[in-house]
C-alpha cells in the first residue's frame, strides 16, 4: 500500500538555517577563548565566507548544546545580546526601510526565516500591551526555552537598533525557572523579570510600535520583500510551518492521535512516522496543551470539575494530579496567584 505523502513541513533536517542564529554562540566561544569542539570549528571556519553554509536544526542543536553545557540557561540572553541588525542582511535593510517600529517588527515577522528563526515569534495586542512571543518550531525540551529567550533578546536588540528614541520594555516573562542569574536577564531587558510563566514573552506599550523611523523609504522596502521572498522561494520554505507548529493550531488538541491524523489529512502511519522523524512526543504535546488550557480556564474562574469534563480527563481528581504533575502547584494554588 503507498504511502500517504505528507503535506509540506519544516523539518529539523531540512538545511535552511544561516549561521545568524549561532553568531552570539560563536562571539561567546571567542571572548571565553573556549576549547574548540569539531561542531564549533566547523562553524567558526565558515563564519567569515562570503558564502554561508545553511545548517539543519539537528546540526545547530549540537553547537547549541555544548554551548550550553558553557554556560547555563543563561546562554539565551548572552548570545542574544551579541546579535546586530546589520547581520541580517536585506532583511535588515527591508525593516530599516519601514515607516514606523510596528511596520519593521512585522517585516521581520514575516521573513524571520531568513534570519534562521529557530523558534516562531509572534505579536499579540493585550489590552494597552503589546506581547512578543516565542513559540516553538520544534519539540526539544532542553533547548526550546533557551533558543526563545535568544531570539526575543535578538528582537529586543534589533527594535532598540531601529528606534530614534529609547525602546522600553514593561516586563519580560520566561518559562524557566530562576537559575540565580536574574540580574544578567534585567540588565539586558532593563524591565521587571519573571521566571517560572507559561510563555517566553516580552511586554511592552503599544505606543512603542508608533515610533516613526528615520529612513522610511518605500522602495527599499519593496526591493528587500521581493529579495525575502525569493530566498524563502529559493530554500523551499515559502509558507511552511513545521509539524509542531501544525499540531498545536490543531482543534482537538486534546484528542487522539488518529483524530490529529485526520486533521492533517495523514494516515495515523504516516503521522506516526513524521513525529518520529521529527521527535515529537504526541502525547507530551497534548498533555501540556491540555494544561495550558486548564490554566486558562482556572484564572476565568470555571469550577475544576468542568475543566476536567471540558478536556476530557476522566474527573478532576485526574486532572488534579496531572495539573500537579506539570506545574508543581495544586489548581486552588494556581488559581490564588502562587505561580507569579
Amino acid at each position: 500500500m503507498p504511502s500517504v505523502v505528507a503535506p509540506p513541513l519544516l523539518s529539523v533536517n531540512d538545511a535552511v538555517f544561516p549561521l545568524h542564529p549561532l553568531s552570539g554562540v560563536l562571539s561567546l566561544a571567542r571572548e571565553q577563548q573556549w576549547q574548540w569542539s569539531a561542531p564549533l570549528l566547523a562553524l567558526e571556519s565558515q563564519s567569515g565566507s562570503q558564502v554561508q553554509p545553511r545548517l539543519s536544526y539537528v546540526q545547530a542543536r549540537e553547537a547549541l548544546l555544548l554551548a550550553k553545557h558553557q554556560l547555563g540557561n543563561q546562554l539565551g540572553v548572552l548570545s542574544g545580546a551579541r546579535k546586530a541588525l546589520p547581520q541580517l542582511s536585506y532583511l535588515a535593510a527591508g525593516m530599516a526601510a519601514q515607516d514606523s517600529l510596528a511596520d519593521a517588527l512585522q517585516f521581520g515577522l514575516d521573513f524571520q526565516l531568513i534570519a534562521g528563526a529557530m523558534v516562531h515569534l509572534t505579536l499579540e495586542q493585550r489590552s494597552e500591551d503589546i506581547a512578543l512571543v516565542a513559540c516553538a518550531l520544534f519539540e526539544d525540551a532542553e533547548l526550546e526555552d533557551v533558543l526563545a529567550i535568544d531570539h526575543l533578546a535578538t528582537a529586543v536588540n534589533a527594535a532598540r537598533q531601529l528606534c530614534p528614541r529609547p525602546f522600553e520594555l514593561n516586563s519580560a516573562e520566561f518559562r524557566l525557572s530562576d537559575d540565580g542569574n536574574r540580574s544578567v536577564y534585567e540588565a539586558f531587558f532593563q524591565c521587571p523579570v519573571r521566571f517560572g510563566a507559561d510563555s517566553n514573552q516580552v511586554i511592552f506599550d503599544v505606543h512603542q510600535l508608533q515610533q516613526e523611523l528615520f529612513r522610511s523609504d518605500p522602495l527599499q522596502v519593496a526591493l528587500a520583500r521581493s529579495a525575502c521572498e525569493q530566498e524563502l522561494q529559493a530554500l523551499g520554505v515559502l509558507g511552511q510551518q513545521s509539524l509542531l507548529q501544525k499540531l498545536l493550531a490543531l482543534p482537538c488538541a486534546n484528542h487522539g492521535i488518529a483524530q490529529a491524523a485526520q486533521a492533517l489529512q495523514l494516515s495515523p502511519r504516516s503521522l506516526h512516522r513524521l513525529l518520529a522523524r521529527e521527535g515529537i512526543s504526541y502525547s507530551a504535546q497534548s498533555d501540556r496543551q491540555r494544561i495550558t488550557r486548564a490554566k486558562s480556564l482556572l484564572q476565568q474562574g470555571m469550577d475544576l470539575e468542568d475543566i476536567a469534563a471540558q478536556l476530557d480527563y476522566s474527573d478532576s481528581r485526574s486532572l488534579r494530579r496531572a495539573f500537579q504533575r506539570h506545574t508543581g502547584l495544586s489548581p486552588a494554588a494556581y488559581r490564588s496567584g502562587k505561580h507569579r
